[in-house]
């Protein structure tokens, strides 16, 4: 192999299959995009084949890097371009996900500047250990060769992978943070070489602790309004959610901050006043009171110390009543768990001694937020009745905690942390190291994510391949009465993609179609505005057509926003693919200065909601057809003023 002036090798193989990639060839096919049914316009997916979790993501020499191992790259983060497969196939074992280093002063031996990427090595069955391994590159990510005195790192785990690896430029050594999903930890790691790793710490026992604990960072992000930064630790928490830390770290040990730490334990800073966490002696439950510390095994994510179950009770039969108290805000949200059977095992809201609201479990024993719209009997006299009738020896009980009064509705059905997005397919989230400077870290912090849900994900109906990308986002911090919140904005770069658009004010009453925008796909930024009169909901309705729709409600009495996706896609063929993708989700989301900005970006088969500057995300899949183009306003019960700007988006490719 000859080399030029740059350091880039010349390989015809590899000179042959770039050109076929860039020219838009598959199998020396010329790829329409736009032919392709669901097939992403201006979000990042490849040619063909399968696309997970973003890896290796570097900046270095002006150009950005993303594998997955694939690999693409560019220089705005927004057009992109597909190199060949850089890692060498048919070595028995899967590449897991990892990153990517640019050893600029050759601390590994390896050559200066060259690229190492880090990876699990994982085998077939599923059942021998995962390792974490390297491959080197000397020629700027084209191809990696294979390390022979690979494993770098072996605990004799089953479960353990996912290594971000970072320069920490404080103690002058690498940093690694890789997970152990199955017991829910992240361990760091360091290193003077990137070959040989001694272990520093681990991080537990707080947040989403109920599933695997996957794809780890750790990386500074900058305080806004103040040159000062904090340290964040994300972490995905299977099958599609992101929840964050926020922190300290001092090369060896990530400690979380004392309000965050007190969120995330007991609850501290919640909106609303408890009405009960069962961790006081004064019980609102007289009877069986005293079973209050029951606790049942395997249950995951409550607060505290305590929580209130009849699982271990000695009674057979439960009907158990709380004090009573006066209805006094408008929603009343709590942490539930226990057996899916209406009736037998619920909670119910007795207003006059009769049942007006009924909540059951979901067959799981992890605590998730449910709540109730209680405007209806505000001022009324009530009570909380604990109710277990089932014979059901497995999911047979029910278990409550932290009962909150509160203005604003919690009813996501997920569990108390701090999430990144609220929608289903935003995983796996990595952030970009930028080698251009000294130490890899910059004042702007650029993240991508996989959208995707691993719990449909190889059902989807797309035909050219599976996954995509998110757009780019920026991430910055923000301080909260409950502490620390990282804000997320969509890359400054992404108006260069936009095309003919309106900018227009209305009053809406009613349902009707926006006015003077028709795009003839979907690919669209919408930036919409909404001040609410005497409405009592209103929003926006996408992907309109052949009797389908994707629905945004916003309730601004609750704070509470939905993405309704049941009656979205047109794939429906499938009966497991419809059971998991058809759903509600909600977001809580309260006014800022009494209105609600939505800057969403719909590209054909997905929508990503930044709301109000980026506070909360809502990230989901779409599948729509391409007929379904269609978009409507509406403002139920009154008046709301819209204040909308809406581009068409050209394509990237």
């Amino acid at each position: 192999m000859m080399s030029n002036k740059s350091g880039y090798g010349f390989d015809f193989r590899y000179v042959l299959g770039l050109f076929l990639l860039l020219s838009g060839y598959v199998n020396g096919q010329e790829i329409d995009r736009k032919a392709q049914e669901y097939r992403p316009m201006y979000h990042f997916s490849p040619a063909k084949g399968w696309m997970g979790d973003p890896d290796g993501l570097v900046h270095y020499n002006n150009t950005y890097h993303l594998f997955w191992w694939g690999h693409a790259v560019s220089k705005d983060l927004v057009h992109w371009q597909e190199m060949p497969r850089p890692m060498k196939e048919g070595m028995g074992f899967s590449y897991f996900s990892g990153s990517v280093v640019v050893d600029k002063m050759n601390t590994s031996g390896f050559g200066k500047n060259s690229m190492i990427a880090f990876y699990t090595k994982h085998l077939p069955g599923d059942s021998l250990p995962e390792t974490q391994a390297i491959s080197i590159s000397n020629n700027e990510g084209q191809s990696f060769d294979y390390y022979q005195k690979n494993p770098i790192l072996d605990i004799n785990k089953v479960f353990f992978r996912d290594p971000q690896v970072f320069w920490y430029e404080q103690d002058k050594s690498w940093k690694m943070v890789v997970s152990r999903p199955d017991v829910q930890q992240v361990h760091i790691y360091q290193s003077s070489d990137l070959k040989n790793w001694a272990f520093c710490s681990s991080f537990e026992g707080l947040g989403a602790k109920n599933s695997f604990w996957e794809c780890p960072d750790l990386f500074e992000l900058p305080i806004e309004g103040s040159n000062e930064k904090k340290w964040v630790l994300i972490i995905g928490r299977g099958p599609n959610r992101v929840q964050y830390f926020v922190g300290n770290f001092n090369g060896k040990t990530f400690v979380t901050d004392k309000k965050i730490a007190e969120y995330l334990s007991v609850g501290q800073g919640i909106k609303g006043s408890v009405f009960e966490d069962f961790e006081g002696k004064n019980l609102k439950w007289p009877k069986f009171a005293e079973e209050h510390e029951n606790k049942v095994s395997g249950v995951t994510d409550y607060l505290g110390k305590h929580y209130l179950s009849t699982e271990n009770a000695s009674a057979t039969v439960f009907r158990s009543k709380s004090q009573p108290f006066t209805i006094s805000t408008k929603a009343i949200n709590f942490l539930l768990i226990g057996g899916n059977h209406q009736d037998s095992t619920c909670i119910n809201l007795l207003v006059d001694g009769k049942v007006v609201k009924t909540t059951h479990g979901d067959n799981t024993k992890v605590f998730k937020w449910n709540g109730w719209d209680v405007r209806s009997w505000m001022g009324k006299k009530a009570q909380l009745e604990l109710v277990d009738l089932s014979k059901d020896t497995t999911t047979g009980f029910i278990a409550i905690d932290h009962i909150v009064f509160s203005d604003q509705l919690s009813n996501q059905h997920l569990e108390h942390a701090l999430w990144l997005d609220y929608g289903p397919d935003y995983y796996a989230i990595r952030t970009w190291r930028d080698y251009d400077i000294k130490n890899g870290l910059t004042d702007t912090v650029h993240a991508i994510g996989w959208m995707g849900n691993w719990d449909y994900a190889r059902k989807a109906p797309s035909k050219w391949g599976k996954g995509f990308q998110s757009i780019p986002r920026v991430m910055t911090l923000r301080e909260m009465p409950s502490g620390w919140r990282v804000f997320q904005q969509p890359i400054p770069q992404l108006p260069q993609l936009r095309d003919s658009g309106i900018h227009q004010q209305l009053q809406l009453k009613g349902l009707q179609s926006l006015k003077n925008f028709k795009p003839d796909v979907n690919s669209y930024e919408l930036d919409a505005t909404f001040t609410p009169g005497t409405a009592k909901a209103f929003g926006l309705n996408l992907f309109v057509g052949e009797g389908r729709k994707l629905a945004l409600r916003y309730d601004p009495q609750l704070g509470e926003l939905t993405l309704d996706r049941r009656n979205c896609t047109n794939f429906n063929t499938d009966t497991a693919f419809t059971k998991s993708f058809a759903k509600k989700y909600a977001v809580p989301l309260a006014l800022d200065k009494g209105s609600l900005r939505l800057h969403i970006f719909v590209d054909r088969s997905s929508i990503e909601i930044f709301a109000n500057d980026g506070e909360n995300v809502v990230s989901a899949t779409t599948f729509a057809a391409d007929a379904q183009t269609g978009l409507e306003t509406f403002s139920e019960g009154g008046n709301t003023t819209l204040n909308i700007q809406a581009w068409k988006l050209k394509s990237i490719w």
